[in-house]
């Protein structure tokens, strides 16, 4: 199936002033035929998509369409049997969706996004104030100092959604990749999420988002439609968004015809007294 070429070219940002740019991550990253086997199927299925740096691209597409094992490649947590990975950085975040049995760790806010500093520093490695300091700043990034010293499992599904995210900012990754970051966050937590992500990419990194939610989609920079393991479709987030409104239209088409032919039967049978 042909890729669907709508590029355009993303918007300047203006760099946060106070952080430290990421590492460079030369001009993005280039899956070519990318094929990863998941329960016997293919996840991905021959997948090639470019994710530039200094911008945020959003993967979409249904459940089951590739997202978040394009996510996981990326990362490195799944092998790929076919197809390469070119730009790769050393250095990637990948925060995932949460999990209950993550609320469930006597972890603070700030615990929690200091963790991801462990690949630094190690599990009993000292943060140091250049550590503390960058965590602070991952929470303002997204808005959670209030929750610095709050336990997880109080807090809501958005609050611990906004501490994972500024779990992943704080790494300074030049890749980061997020599955549904804001699946279970209200438009405000959002919103602070994807200004996040926006500053993230104005410093250079390439940012990744798998996402359901049409409004993170339109403030992207680029868009990829998976289906079925595919890109279907790449480039500027309104018309990736208006070909998946097309496939689906093209999907329920069928089913559409099938209840107009079945109630014009019903209103035969009915008027011929049968």
């Amino acid at each position: 199936m042909s890729t669907a070429s709508l590029d355009r070219r993303p918007p300047a940002r203006t760099p946060r002033p106070t952080a430290e740019p990421h590492a460079d991550a030369g001009t993005g990253v280039r899956a070519e035929g990318l094929v990863v086997h998941r329960g016997g199927e293919r996840a991905l299925d021959g997948a090639t998509c470019w994710l530039p740096a200094g911008a945020v691209t959003a993967l979409v597409g249904g459940n089951g369409s590739g997202k978040s094992t394009l996510l996981e490649a990326l990362a490195g947590l799944a092998p790929a049997a076919a197809g390469t990975i070119a730009g790769l950085p050393a250095a990637r975040a990948l925060v995932v969706q949460r999990t209950d049995a993550g609320d469930r760790l006597p972890l603070t806010g700030r615990q929690a996004v200091a963790m991801g500093l462990w690949g630094e520093r190690g599990m009993l490695g000292r943060l140091g104030a250049a550590g503390r300091r960058r965590v602070e700043e991952a929470l303002a990034q997204v808005g959670a100092e209030h929750l610095a010293d709050r336990q997880l499992s109080a807090m809501s599904g958005g609050q611990r959604q906004r501490v994972l995210v500024a779990q992943g900012l704080v790494q300074r990754a030049p890749l980061l990749l997020l599955d549904e970051p804001g699946s279970a966050a209200d438009d405000a937590s959002r919103d602070r999420i994807d200004d996040a992500l926006a500053a993230a990419a104005a410093e250079g990194a390439v940012v990744v988002v798998a996402t359901h939610d049409r409004r993170s989609l339109a403030r992207a920079d680029r868009a990829v439609l998976l289906d079925h393991g595919l890109v279907v479709a790449e480039g500027a987030p309104e018309a990736v968004a208006a070909a998946q409104a097309a496939r689906a239209a093209a999907a329920l088409a069928p089913a559409a015809a099938e209840a107009q032919r079945g109630g014009a039967v019903e209103a035969r049978t009915t008027s011929s007294g049968a």
